[in-house]
């Protein structure tokens, strides 16, 4: 409750005329009443009809209670954050796919590359209906698909890359993380990216250093099961405050991946302060009915 506040404060000046309308209805009360002090006590009680067993709640205490309540509730209470609920749908994933020779080795059936375009399939088929793009490194990198929620065409693209179409030979990462965050940065969404790769180049850690990618990075390591972490990508991961996971048979590395990406977008949400405050107000919509509901009871005024 530390981050209690109003989400619109300015409500609270509509209490001005909700005391000023209890002052009134008292006071009226009041001198309406004025009457009774002339007569004896003893004969007032007989004189007063409906004053005997008479309920202590009256309808202007509830009046005043409810004008409170819903000035209250109109002012927007708040304590707790909630992402925007369009932040999935609008968050883009830049998958970073290398095509270096290694990429090639049989040691994953049917090749460590072939084996990283079908994890990379059922990854974007997880993220039905939210864009994703595709950029291939290797010596250099290069855009292949620019963000899209058509998955088939980036499907499409993938099918015939392989590291005979770079331009060079290398581990460019570094560049393609660039590539990527430029990319999501003209696009104008929150993102992530996703490393789907089997080593990464000792080489590369300096310059990922200096780098220190703006957005979350992650990484799928195309590897033998029995394999362990390449140390060049456990080390990359660690400089950009990323994970490795390893891949697996089944479909449980492209789920991690998949919910990893989502909890890093709400995360930097809550950074940039694109979430949105909740509002509690409606809280106390039912307490406001509940007490409305007594003007249902017969001479209830």
């Amino acid at each position: 409750m530390s981050e209690f506040h109003l989400i619109r404060p300015w409500f609270l000046l509509a209490l001005i005329p909700v005391f000023l309308m209890a002052w009134a209805q008292r006071r009226q009360h009041q001198e309406g009443a004025a009457w009774m002090k002339m007569i004896d006590p003893r004969l007032l009680k007989h004189l007063i009809v409906g004053e005997q067993g008479q309920s202590k709640l009256q309808p202007s205490q509830v009046l005043l209670v409810l004008g409170v309540l819903s000035v209250i509730a109109l002012a927007g209470p708040s304590w707790r954050k909630q992402a925007s609920p369009f932040a999935d749908d609008q968050a883009g994933l830049v998958v970073l796919l290398k095509l270096g020779a290694t990429m090639e080795a049989t040691d994953v059936q049917p090749s460590r590359l072939d084996r990283g375009k079908f994890k990379m399939r059922d990854l974007l088929s997880l993220r039905e209906g939210a864009s994703s793009a595709l950029i291939v490194y290797s010596g250099s990198s290069h855009l292949v698909m620019p963000l899209t929620k058509d998955d088939a065409i980036i499907a499409s693209m993938a099918e015939g890359l392989t590291p005979q179409v770079m331009p060079s030979q290398g581990d460019r990462l570094d560049e393609a993380i660039s590539d990527a965050e430029e990319l999501l940065e003209n696009a104008g969404v929150p993102g992530s990216i996703l490393v789907i790769a089997d080593t990464v180049d000792a080489t590369q850690l300096p310059l990922l250093e200096q780098h220190r990618s703006k957005v979350p990075v992650q990484f799928l390591a195309i590897q033998p099961g029995q394999a362990s972490i390449d140390r060049g990508m456990s080390e990359a991961a660690k400089v950009l405050g990323g994970e490795v996971i390893m891949m697996t048979q089944d479909g449980s590395d492209v789920q991690r991946a998949s919910a990893l990406a989502k909890t890093k977008i709400q995360h930097a949400a809550a950074e940039d302060g694109s979430e949105r405050w909740l509002d509690g107000g409606y809280y106390l919509l039912p307490f406001i009915l509940l007490g409305a509901s007594l003007w249902s009871r017969k001479g209830w005024q």
